[in-house]
């Protein structure tokens, strides 16, 4: 009895691997042929894409360039023989392609893209081709929806297609919590409005962050400057970022004559504003800048004490010469540095003027001396 139990603990023994081996390879054969069955899959999804991507092409291509040709059977130039019509009738293959969702990502995608390039006729044209395939409808949809990205997403789109029936509709998130929904409302609304659309400015008690108004600026360097008004007021605001904002404003648009505004920031409780109004004065010549800023100087911190002595490498003159000798004795190297600048700025009585001080052949003076002859040399 003993033996037999012997034996079949051999075989069960033997039995176990086998079994395992056979589960393996089972294993194996079926991963196998899921990878098989999953690159066909993505092959036949790469050649409907690539399908897709010649249909919305030719499309777009055909109408920026109001192509004339009708080849038979050409069904993209069947919808563009209807185009001008008020009510389009999509061809059957084209409608049966907008009706999947990857379709019609793909072509919104498109004309998105091609949009922000086009003007004119074609550009007008492409708005129009995106209402009557009611993509504008699906962008709609987005500004409706709970996700903050993809109402921020519907927004730049009505913006860029230029969805005039749907501007009103920005004005709701002017205000929004989410900064990039603030940002891309407030960039269409300029896109649709001009610098009028900039009177959100008149209420905004947000933070206007650095990179928005890198975008409202870029925005508006496209557009007219007609009737332009507003900065004034946005000057006197207590938001900060506003202010500083504002000053920017008139410094790329030469608001000479808010000059006495500009004036009045420097007294700012802000350091940045008071900085952005020492960068603003140096772009506004006036016979007074220099004076003024000198005159503010010692109360200054340390960065924009710096920020005066650039402003007046621009718009010093000799009288300043007695000012900037006596920051040559500061015990800060940028200071002496900055002073030195400006001394040159003025030319050969500024140079000799600097030669002159009584630490001149001493470290660092020497130094920085030598340094601003080669590069005047």
């Amino acid at each position: 009895m003993s033996d037999l139990n012997i034996q079949i603990d051999f075989l069960t023994a033997l039995a176990l691997p086998l079994i395992a081996a056979i589960i393996f390879s089972c294993l194996i054969v079926v991963l196998f042929i899921y990878i098989i069955i999953y690159q066909r899959v993505l092959r036949a999804r790469q050649r409907q894409v690539d399908r897709w991507n010649t249909l919305t092409d030719n499309m777009i291509y055909k109408v920026i360039f109001h192509e004339d040709d009708n080849p038979d059977g050409d069904q993209i130039s069947e919808l563009l023989d209807i185009i001008s019509l008020t009510n389009i009738e999509i061809p059957s293959e084209i409608a049966k392609h907008l009706q999947n969702t990857n379709f019609r990502k793909i072509l919104t995608q498109k004309l998105f893209a091609v949009k922000h390039n086009m003007s004119g006729t074609a550009s007008e044209n492409l708005t129009r081709l995106f209402r009557q395939l009611n993509l504008d409808k699906q962008v709609l949809k987005k500004l409706n929806s709970s996700s903050w990205y993809q109402i921020a997403s519907a927004i730049q789109k009505i913006g860029v297609m230029e969805l005039d029936e749907y501007k009103q509709r920005l004005f709701e998130f002017v205000d929004h919590e989410r900064g990039l929904i603030r940002v891309e409302a407030q960039t269409a609304i300029l896109k649709f409005y001009g610098f009028e659309g900039l009177r959100f400015l008149d209420h905004a008690d947000y933070p206007i962050t650095e990179w928005q108004q890198i975008k409202l600026l870029d925005q508006l360097a496209s557009l007219p400057t007609e009737n332009f008004t507003g900065i004034d007021i946005w000057l006197e605001s207590k938001n900060d970022t506003i202010v500083l904002f504002a000053l920017k404003l008139v410094k790329n648009y030469h608001r000479f004559e808010l000059y006495d505004q500009v004036v009045v920031c420097l007294s700012h409780r802000n350091p940045l504003v008071r900085k952005q109004a020492i960068i603003v004065l140096k772009e506004l010549p006036s016979e007074h800048s220099a004076a003024i800023l000198i005159g503010i100087y010692f109360s200054e911190t340390d960065n924009n004490q710096l920020a005066i002595l650039h402003a007046l490498e621009s718009i010093s003159t000799g009288t300043d010469i007695p000012f900037l000798l006596s920051l040559l004795s500061e015990g800060d190297i940028a200071v002496k540095i900055a002073s030195a600048k400006v001394l040159a700025s003025l030319g050969q009585s500024g140079i000799d003027a600097i030669k002159a001080h009584s630490l001149a052949k001493e470290y660092p003076l020497e130094q920085i001396i030598e340094q601003i002859m080669e590069e005047a040399a």
